[in-house]
């Protein structure tokens, strides 16, 4: 999911204060239900969580691979 969005009115403005269900004697999902304002989500869809996975490991793979390198090398080095 994407970071926390702004609240935004029917014609995509950013609400703020009162008007955007912020004041505190007003519930916000009542106010977000009796008006025209809405959030805006972004998300990954759930089919694409395998990809993200591969993608991911063969990034950790590709920036642990020259540490551990060095660290074999430096080892062989010392003890011979």
């Amino acid at each position: 999911m994407s970071d926390p969005a702004a609240v935004l009115d029917p014609s995509g403005q950013e609400v703020r204060g009162a008007r955007g269900c912020a004041e505190r004697t007003t519930e916000p999902f009542e106010c977000f239900a009796t008006s025209d304002l809405h959030i805006e989500v972004d998300y990954q869809p759930a089919d694409r969580y395998w990809t993200f996975q591969w993608i991911e490991t063969g990034i950790f793979l590709a920036l642990s691979g020259p540490p551990a390198g060095f660290c074999s090398w430096r080892l062989r080095r010392r003890t011979a």
